[in-house]
C-alpha cells in the first residue's frame, strides 16, 4: 500500500552503500535548459538482500495490542520507533527492542491534541509535528509527548482555509506539502505545493505547485489529477528535495535546497503497469470514500497504476525509488523492489528485499540499519472509511501488527 519514507535512514547497511560499479548506459541530455537523464531499463547492478525479523507488536497473536491506522513510523537517533495511529489520534513510542514505552499525543483541539492526522516528523529542537489535514495546523510535541505549541503556518493570501499533508524537516527546515482552498473570479480553486519554510514559518523556497479548480457537491475526481506530488517526495540531507509530478510518466524533478531545478531523472522506456478488474474495483471504493464528504459526486479510476508511488533520499545521497513494477511485478519471495539512483541522478541499482507481505497491502519504512513493515494497513484505511469497502469485504482485516527487520546477507542478482 504505502512505501511511506526512507527519510532518517542513518547508516542502512555498509553493504548497501554504493560502490564503484559497471559503467552507466544511459544518455545525458538538455531539454528547455534542464538537463534530463535518460535512464536504461536495467539498472547497472541488482542485489537481494533478506529480511530477518527482530521483533513484532500487534496483530492476532498481541491480546494486549491493538492499533488502528498506523500510518507513519518514525526511528529516532536513539533507536526508539514512533508510531503514529491517525484512527485513534496517538503516538506510540517502543524501544530498540520493540518493548513499549509510552502513548503521547490524544485526539482534540488543545494543546498538544489533533484528529485526522496521518503523517508526522521530527522537526526543530528534536520536537515531533504532527500534521492535522483539516483544518490545516502542525501540532508539536516533545518526544516526551508535553505540548511544544503549533508550528506558525503562514495564513494564506486572499483568505480561505489550508490543508497540509506531510512534512519533513532538517535542523533549519521544515518541508511540507499542503493546501490552500480559496476563491477566485466565483470559482473555489485549490492550490497545492510544495514548499519550505524556516522555523518562524517564513518561505524559504518553492519547488512545486499545481491548481485545479473545486466545487461542493457534484464534482468529477479523476484519480490521474487528484493523486498529485504531495506523497510522492523525499529530502536529503544537504536540502535538495526530489518529486514525482506526473501519474503516468517514470519522471522526477530535483531541485537544490533555494527551489533551482537541477536535472530531471526520467525512464523513457517504462512501461506502465496495468490493473486487474479487482484492483479498480478496490480503488474506485476506496476513493470514493475518500470524497464522500463530497455529496453527489463521482470518481474515475485509471486503467493502470500511479507509475512512481514514493521517492526518499538516504543519507549517502542516494535516492530510492519504488515504482509501480517494484510494488506488482515482483519475484515470487520478494517483498518489494526498489530502484537506486546515485546522487547524479543514474539508475545504478535494484535492490529486491526477500521476504513476506505485500506493498500493496503493508507500508514500508526504513530506520538507521532496519526496515520496519506495517501489516495490513490499506484493509485498515478501507475499514476505517466504511461504505461499500466494509460491506463488500468477506471478512473482517487482519489486526494490524509492526515488525521490526535486520537487514540480511546480500546477494547479486543477475541482470
Amino acid at each position: 500500500m504505502l512505501f511511506r519514507t526512507i527519510a532518517r535512514f542513518g547508516v542502512f547497511m555498509i553493504l548497501l552503500a554504493l560502490p564503484a560499479l559497471a559503467a552507466w548506459e544511459g544518455e545525458e541530455v538538455v531539454r528547455d535548459g534542464v538537463t534530463h537523464f535518460l535512464n536504461p531499463e536495467t539498472a547497472v547492478e541488482s542485489i537481494e538482500v533478506d529480511l530477518e525479523e527482530v521483533w513484532r507488536v500487534g496483530g492476532y497473536d498481541d491480546e494486549e495490542v491493538l492499533f488502528g491506522v498506523i500510518s507513519k513510523l518514525i526511528e529516532v537517533e536513539s533507536g526508539d520507533v514512533f508510531l503514529l495511529d491517525g484512527q485513534l489520534s496517538e503516538i506510540h513510542v517502543y524501544s530498540p527492542d520493540g518493548e513499549y514505552q509510552r502513548t503521547i499525543g490524544r485526539e482534540g483541539e488543545g494543546p498538544g491534541e489533533f484528529r485526522g492526522s496521518y503523517d508526522m516528523f521530527i522537526g526543530f529542537g528534536e520536537t515531533v509535528g504532527v500534521l492535522q489535514i483539516f483544518p490545516g495546523k502542525i501540532v508539536q510535541l516533545t518526544t516526551a509527548g508535553d505540548p511544544a505549541g503549533n508550528f506558525p503556518l503562514p495564513e494564506p493570501e486572499g483568505g480561505g482555509f489550508q490543508l497540509v499533508f506531510v512534512g519533513n524537516a532538517l535542523e533549519d527546515r521544515l518541508l511540507l506539502a499542503g493546501a490552500r482552498m480559496q476563491q477566485a473570479e466565483g470559482k473555489q480553486v485549490q492550490i497545492t505545493y510544495l514548499k519550505s519554510f524556516d522555523a518562524d514559518g517564513n518561505e524559504l523556497a518553492h519547488f512545486a505547485e499545481r491548481s485545479r479548480e473545486t466545487q461542493y457537491g457534484g464534482m468529477k475526481f479523476v484519480e490521474q489529477s487528484f493523486s498529485g506530488f504531495e506523497r510522492r517526495w523525499g529530502l536529503s540531507t544537504d536540502g535538495r528535495v526530489a518529486a514525482s509530478l506526473d501519474f503516468d510518466d517514470y519522471r522526477i524533478h530535483v531541485w537544490n535546497s533555494d527551489g533551482e531545478l537541477l536535472y530531471v531523472i526520467a525512464r523513457e522506456g517504462y512501461e506502465l503497469m496495468p490493473r486487474t478488474e479487482a484492483e479498480k474495483n478496490r480503488f474506485h471504493r476506496m476513493y470514493t470514500g475518500i470524497t464522500r464528504w463530497n455529496p453527489g459526486s463521482t470518481f474515475e479510476v485509471s486503467e493502470t497504476h500511479m507509475t512512481v508511488n514514493q521517492v526518499a533520499y538516504r543519507n549517502d545521497g542516494s535516492l530510492w525509488v519504488l515504482s509501480s513494477r517494484g510494488m506488482y511485478d515482483r519475484a515470487d519471495g520478494v517483498f518489494a523492489s526498489l530502484d537506486v539512483y546515485d546522487p547524479e541522478g543514474h539508475y545504478v541499482r535494484r535492490v529486491d528485499l526477500k521476504g513476506e507481505g505485500d506493498p500493496n497491502e503493508d507500508a514500508i519504512f526504513f530506520g538507521k540499519d532496519r526496515i520496519y513493515v506495517v501489516t495490513d494497513l490499506l484493509s485498515a484505511f478501507m475499514a476505517q472509511l466504511g461504505g461499500d469497502e466494509a460491506e463488500e469485504a468477506e471478512e473482517e482485516p487482519e489486526p494490524v501488527s509492526v515488525i521490526a527487520y535486520r537487514m540480511g546477507q546480500e546477494k547479486i542478482a543477475s541482470r
